[in-house]
């Protein structure tokens, strides 16, 4: 097993997106041989931290080390070779094989001109294996589920065959087989082959199953840091995430199981007769989605993607939405469905949603009812800077959006503005 050079050990980072700052003196280390955590609130850090740590965004103040290496004094290249990332969301521009976007993640070993040696076959036959996705080789990517999309990533990082592993977010398409396969085989890679693993959860009992340590992140601040029984408790679930939660050892494995009170019925009170869309995507539109059912309104919502974690809650909410496929952009159909909805609309609520290519329509909808006088409110916890994905345009959209928006900057100020939306309707 590799010894503790491999470790990824970040000190006294500080940084930022232009004038909003998002971590602040965060110092961790991700040991050879373990799965570190990363959890938290959305916009507390986390993704930052991943790009941080994978040399997409150079700290303004502090220092990143892999092997006692500083990957950003290193070409890209031999960077990649130290450092494979899972991302939250990847949107080929090209459509290529299964076989082809593996074999991508050999860049960094293959010679001038692309060439790959017969090790290179090897390792991608070895990773593709170990994410269960040989039997795809041949199929497009942009066929694949959204579970088999991220497989798919999961074997270009293992191609990569590099000893510090990045994952943001790395089981959010995936059903609950798929996740435990996933991250049995992360748990090889660390155990067995000494690699060093820093991943981010949103489900804590997840987290707390499959990681060695875990560091909590709140508003960009490292708020606790060891062992899952020693972080996730009952006074940490409340300070950090605000939820008032039941912390004790699972009967099958001794690790903390956090369980929470059953949320409210989404019929809530009395209806007030208003209809309100909400705008989201990646788990960004949930909260208010029932938040707007539990204060009785008439909710819709859409363009989600099928599978994605607002689809899901809309779907147990039993709510009117309008889908596309996983991966898909919205066409011209969908917009138009959805442009129903939003006519008869009295409110709009647009969450803090990563763009790109495939979902910048949903903007375009929302500034185009904004600009008609739709009531809107912008959910705005997580920098547009940090979420574009376009190459600025959905930052300009954005900026046109918030200058027509009430902006609230937290889920509690949205709560807020809600009640007050209630009480007009």
């Amino acid at each position: 097993m590799p010894g503790r050079e491999d470790a990824l050990v970040v000190d006294g980072v500080s940084v930022g997106y232009g004038r909003h700052p998002i971590l602040h003196d965060v110092s961790l280390t991700a040991r050879a041989g373990e799965v570190t955590g990363l959890i938290g609130p959305n916009g507390s850090g986390k993704t930052t931290m991943v790009r941080v740590a994978s040399r997409s965004l150079r700290p303004a103040q502090g220092s990143v080390r892999i092997g006692g290496v500083d990957p950003y004094s290193i070409p890209a290249r031999s960077s990649a070779r130290l450092i494979g990332v899972v991302p939250q969301e990847v949107a080929p521009a090209f459509s290529y094989s299964v076989l082809e976007m593996v074999l991508m993640g050999r860049s960094p070993y293959l010679g001038r001109f692309g060439t790959a040696k017969p090790e290179d076959w090897a390792k991608v036959r070895w990773a593709m294996a170990a994410a269960n996705v040989q039997h795809l080789a041949d199929r497009p990517i942009e066929e694949l589920s959204g579970g088999e999309h991220q497989r798919v990533i999961l074997a270009q990082a293992l191609a990569q065959d590099a000893p510090v592993l990045l994952l943001d977010e790395p089981t959010t398409h995936l059903d609950i087989r798929h996740v435990f396969e996933f991250l049995g085989v992360v748990r090889r890679l660390a155990r067995r082959d000494g690699k060093t693993v820093l991943a981010v959860f949103h489900d804590l009992n997840i987290a707390a199953a499959t990681c060695d340590r875990i560091v909590a992140l709140s508003a960009g601040r490292v708020v606790a840091n060891g062992p899952p029984g020693e972080v996730l408790t009952r006074d940490l679930v409340w300070e950090v995430f605000g939820v008032e939660a039941d912390v004790a050892p699972a009967e099958s494995t001794g690790r903390p199981f956090v369980s929470v009170a059953p949320p409210p019925d989404a019929g809530g009170p009395e209806g007030t007769g208003a209809r309100a869309h909400v705008i989201g995507g990646a788990g960004r539109g949930a909260a208010a989605m029932r938040a707007l059912a539990e204060r009785g309104f008439e909710v819709t919502a859409g363009v989600l993607h099928s599978g994605d974690t607002d689809d899901m809650v809309a779907e147990r909410l039993g709510l009117p939405r309008v889908t596309v496929p996983p991966f898909s952009p919205i066409d011209a159909r969908s917009a138009a469905d959805c442009r129903e909805l939003l006519r008869s609309a009295a409110l709009l609520v647009v969450a803090d949603a990563p763009f790109g290519p495939g979902n910048l329509e949903n903007l375009r909808l929302a500034q185009e009812f904004a600009a008609a006088g739709t009531r809107t409110l912008v959910l705005e916890q997580v920098p547009i800077e940090e979420r574009d994905f376009t190459g600025g345009e959905a930052t300009t959209l954005w900026r046109a959006l918030r200058r027509r928006a009430h902006v609230c900057s937290s889920a509690g100020e949205l709560a807020r503005a809600l009640d007050a939306a209630t009480q007009r309707s």
